[in-house]
This record gives structure tokens, C-alpha cells and sequence, in this order.
């Protein structure tokens, strides 16, 4: 359910073409405004977002599986190499009822999967192929990466698909002679010819290395009994329930082929690079400002290029560290390069006090799960300006994106309308907040801001209550009731937090300081960028708090045609 749009502040401010920019020219043959605004799609690279929105099922029937008396590993009930043969197969009814919503013999394209999810040439090959079969785990495809057999390469731009029944159940014992005219391989063959799935085996202590992925991660949630579960599906089942990821980045590349009277961008959550992770723009603000006015030039644009950086996103980061993203793109979106705004609010030290980030006497408890010591909690002299550095373990890193010169800016006129649409599958956690807070609060109360309800923003790092943002009791919860501050708090597989209840997580402070702060030096009016979120299948407070925060729109979807709307109802 999209809610209502957060009125911005200072209107008075913004003239009125910047303000038609955020309602006019959102489809092509609708008239564009004189002024285009600025959108920046930040698309989630979580590794959850290679989850099925709902995981393969693990019903079954109490006694309905054999359970023989010292079975070989081929057969039903069997343990072996390719795992244990527990509730395999396509018979039992209760596997079957769970399955119910594919058929691959209905008339119905949403229910046959006849239909490819995303046929674009730009990608190594279609999602999905109906006529071919894939690898699979119970919560998502096979990744080259960690999972054996594996259906999505290591970029995830290409597949590994079967023609045939034979090759793509042989495949699963990786064709050990353990297996070979078994009955467990004549019952992957028989589902799927029959129903186009077959549930296989289980990962048990007797699977042989290299097929028992994938590897419990150090500081992250268990993983759940479905990652290793295996399955053989076709493309057809993939067609009518796709991982999130071929969905989300089908619903933006298509969006980004319809938006008109814009500047677009893309970007995505940053890479490991210390303690804040600057965002990875992968496309930025264009066309350039000379090719944007008075209408946006088309060929310029490159929709093209935009839409083949949609493409090149790795969906494998750990952290969901949307915080930092944001705060990153607000250092993108500033007037540093013309006039070093930004390094004159971030540049260290900042002296937060301890228990907060930054520089040089902050610093934080220790992580409870890996003993990473969090005395030097963003403390480096670079932390918020970070240059390009070669890591020898993750490669060239991009360091902090800055906007280019001449016509090469992020904002290219007085008091244009500038959004950022987040499209993300759940909370932001683990390693997100290393932002310097403080600071931030700081130059926020220094203006005067305020809430939306007129109070005036405060911050107390030492006392009680804490102050900052935090609008999670504001947000809806369904079917019904709303959430509580509290629920923002949460510090489970979450680390570092602040020390302070009220405000341990700043997603949301981020948002608000980019949605009230005049980013730039260099023109006149207050350019401020604010934040909307489309959370996939996700409601969670947090997201909805950084929409308001970020004077935005907060819109949960579930399916395609969804998030689509609520990408372009976003801007």
C-alpha cells in the first residue's frame, strides 16, 4: 500500500517549474518541464536479493516417504556424495498443494511460465528459458560463487541451463557412478517431465565437498534449512517466480526506457572500503547540463547505457549499508568539486564522543560476533572523502563519487528538484552506520531545522533521550497498527550501532540531513535532494522512516507491474 507523499519544507523557496519537475514528463507524450529534475535509481545488491520472494517449499507428508533399511546413496532415503534423499521427489501431497501456484500444463502464461522474465540482449542470456532446466537451492538459484551444481554465473549476467532431463539430474551427484541408473535420478527425470520440478536432496555431513555449499557466513543470520535443500527446476517455474533480483532490475530497466523530462543515474550500495562505504555510481547524472536544457537531448541521455549499468550491478554484497549509500550520493550531489562544501563539514577529525563514529575520540564496543575491535570506529583521516584505492583482496575500490567539471555536474541548475528512489528487499543492516552522526546533527540544529510537526531537531550524544531522527513510530504496520521507535533500535546481526536508545541505527538521520541541508554553494535557492524507498516485499519501519525522513514516498511491492508503478510513483 503506497502512502501518502511528504510535503517538502521551504517551498516558498523552489520556483514553480522545479516543482512541476517532480510531477510532469514522468512517461513519454507527457509534457515536459521547463526545468528537468534530477533522479538517481539506487538499486539494492544485497545477497538476499538472489532469494525467491518466497522459498522453495520444504511441506511434507508425515510417513508418506520410504524410509529403507540400509539404502545405497542413490536410493529414496539414501545419504551420499549429493546429500541426503529425504522428502525428495513430486508425489507427496503436501509438496504438491505447496506447489500448486505453478502448472506448467494451464493455459495461463502467469501460471505456465511460458513467458521470459527478461529477454535482454545486453545480458549473456534470457531469464529464464521455458524449454531449459536449471540449478537450484531452496531459497535460490545455484551461485557460481558458493553452490554447486550452480545455475547464475559469479556477475550475474548469464546462466547455466540444461537442454534436457538426463544432463540436469546426473549433474546434481556431479555425475558420480555412485548415482547412475539409481532411483533417485529416475525420479528427478520423472518430475521432470511431469511437473517441471523435482525437490532433490539435502546437504548432510556425507556430501562431498564442493556440492555441500554454501558456507555460513561469520557475523551474519544462520542460514536457513532451504540454502541447502536441492532442486532441479525448469525455466518455466523461474518465469512465474523469479528471484528478486531478475525482477527488481527487469521492473527498473524498464522504467528507466519510459521516464522523460529527466537526468538519470543509477548507483548501488558500495563495496567493503574500511569502515564507510562510499556508493558504487555506476551511471551517472546524465545527460550533461549543456544536453539538458531547455528539453533533456535523447541521445544523450543514452538510456541504453543507463539500463546496461542496471545490468552490470553484482548482487553479492553482506552489508545492506544503505545509510552510507545515501550519504555518499549526498557528497556526489554537492558543490564540493566547485567549492569543497563537503570537506568543510566532513573532513576529520570530527570529535563525536565515544560510543559514535569519527575521529579521534569515538570509537564503539567491539563486534559481539567477529571481535572486530570498534575502538576505531571511522576513525581514518579519509573516511568521508575517500580517494580510489587498490585493495589486495577486493581490487581497485572506487573510493567516494564526486561530480565532475564544466558541464559534468550532478545538479545543473538553480533550485532543481532532486530525488533519490531506493528499490531494496528489506531492512538496512550490518555495518550501515558509519556516517558521522554527530556532525550531521550538528549543522542540522545550527539551521534550526525542524520536524515535520514544527519541533525543532535536537541531539544529546551524552544524555537522554538521545534526539536525532527516528519517525518508525510513525509507520504503518500490517494488517493493522503502527510500530514503535523501538522497533528502529534493533542491533541483532546489526554492528556498529549507536550507544543510545532512540537512535541507535542513522539511515533515517542521513535521509533527513540531505532533505534539509542546502547541498551547494554554487547556486542560488536551497538544493536539497530528497529520498523515496520501494521496499520489495519489505514494510519494515526503517524504510518507511528513511522516506519521510527524506521528505519522500514510501511504497511496498510485490510483483513486477508493482515496481514499476512505484518506481515511477516515486518520482
Amino acid at each position: 500500500m503506497r502512502s501518502n507523499p511528504f510535503k517538502r519544507e521551504n517551498s516558498s523557496k523552489k520556483t514553480l517549474n522545479s516543482w512541476l519537475g517532480l510531477t510532469v514528463g514522468l512517461v513519454a507524450g507527457v509534457a515536459q518541464a521547463a526545468t528537468p529534475g534530477n533522479a538517481l535509481f539506487v538499486l539494492d545488491n544485497h545477497t538476499a536479493m538472489q532469494d525467491y520472494p518466497e522459498y522453495l517449499p520444504e511441506s511434507f507428508t508425515p510417513g508418506y516417504y520410504p524410509t529403507p533399511t540400509d539404502p545405497a546413496p542413490g536410493d529414496l532415503g539414501g545419504d551420499g556424495s549429493a546429500g541426503y534423499n529425504l522428502n525428495t521427489g513430486c508425489s507427496d501431497p503436501a509438496l504438491i498443494s505447496a506447489m500448486s501456484w505453478f502448472d506448467k500444463n494451464s493455459p495461463d502464461p502467469a501460471r505456465n511460465g511460458s513467458v521470459a522474465v527478461d529477454t535482454d540482449s545486453d545480458l549473456g542470456s534470457p531469464f529464464f528459458e521455458p524449454d531449459k532446466f536449471y540449478q537450484s537451492r531452496g531459497r535460490r538459484l545455484g551461485w557460481q560463487t558458493e553452490e554447486y551444481p550452480y545455475a547464475v554465473s559469479t556477475d550475474f549476467r548469464s546462466l547455466n541451463s540444461y537442454g534436457d532431463a538426463f544432463t540436469a539430474c546426473y549433474t546434481v551427484p556431479n555425475w558420480s557412478s555412485d548415482y547412475f541408473f539409481s532411483p533417485i535420478i529416475d525420479e528427478c527425470m520423472s518430475c521432470l517431465a511431469t511437473k517441471g520440478w523435482w525437490r532433490g536432496p539435502i546437504v548432510s555431513a556425507k556430501t562431498a565437498p564442493g556440492l555441500n555449499g554454501p558456507s555460513q557466513v561469520v557475523g551474519q543470520a544462520p542460514l536457513p534449512p532451504e540454502a541447502f535443500r536441492k532442486w532441479v527446476i525448469s525455466g518455466r517455474v523461474l518465469n512465474v517466480r523469479p528471484p528478486k533480483f531478475v525482477t527488481a532490475r527487469k521492473a527498473l530497466k524498464d522504467v528507466l526506457s519510459v521516464v522523460t523530462g529527466k537526468r538519470l543515474g543509477v548507483a548501488t550500495q558500495g563495496r567493503d572500503q574500511g569502515w564507510f562505504d562510499p556508493p558504487d555510481l555506476l551511471k551517472g547524472m546524465s545527460p550533461s547540463c549543456d544536453k539538458s536544457s531547455p528539453t533533456v537531448d535523447e541521445a544523450a541521455l543514452n538510456r541504453p547505457a543507463l539500463k546496461s549499468a542496471v545490468n552490470n550491478i553484482r548482487f553479492n554484497n553482506p552489508d545492506r549499508n544503505l545509510g552510507e549509500a545515501l550519504f555518499g550520493l549526498g557528497a556526489y550531489f554537492s558543490s564540493q568539486v566547485q567549492d569543497g562544501r563537503w570537506a568543510s563539514w566532513f573532513s576529520q577529525p570530527i570529535h563525536p564522543g565515544w560510543g559514535w563514529p569519527g575521529c579521534c575520540d569515538g570509537g564503539t564496543t567491539d563486534n559481539p560476533y567477529t571481535g572486530q575491535p570498534g575502538a576505531t570506529w571511522a576513525g581514518s583521516p579519509d573516511e568521508w572523502l575517500k580517494a580510489p584505492f587498490t585493495d589486495p583482496v577486493y581490487g581497485n575500490l572506487p573510493g567516494q563519487p564526486w561530480e565532475g567539471t564544466g558541464n559534468d555536474k550532478s545538479i545543473c541548475f538553480d533550485d532543481q528538484a532532486t530525488s533519490i528512489i531506493v528499490l531494496t528487499d528489506g531492512t538496512p543492516r550490518y555495518e550501515d552506520n558509519s556516517v558521522p552522526i554527530t556532525q550531521m546533527m550538528s549543522l542540522l540544529i545550527a539551521q534550526g531545522a525542524q520536524h515535520p510537526d514544527g519541533t525543532l531537531v535536537q541531539f544529546n550524544p551524552t544524555g537522554s533521550p538521545v534526539g536525532g531522527i527516528n519517525y518508525c513510530g510513525d509507520a504503518p504496520k500490517l494488517p493493522s497498527g503502527t510500530y514503535t521507535a523501538a522497533d528502529c533500535d534493533y542491533t541483532s546481526y546489526n554492528w556498529p550501532t549507536g550507544p543510545s536508545a532512540g537512535n541507535k541505527n542513522f539511515m533515517d538521520d542521513v535521509a533527513f540531513f540531505m532533505s534539509h541541508t542546502d547541498l551547494r554553494g554554487d547556486t542560488t535557492g536551497n538544493q536539497t535532494v530528497r529520498t523515496s524507498v520501494v521496499g520489495f516485499g519489505d514494510q519494515s519501519p526503517m524504510l518507511y522512516s528513511i522516506s519521510k525522513a527524506g521528505q519522500g514516498t514510501f511504497t511496498r511491492a510485490d510483483t513486477l507491474p508493482a515496481l514499476k508503478t512505484g518506481l515511477l510513483n516515486s518520482l
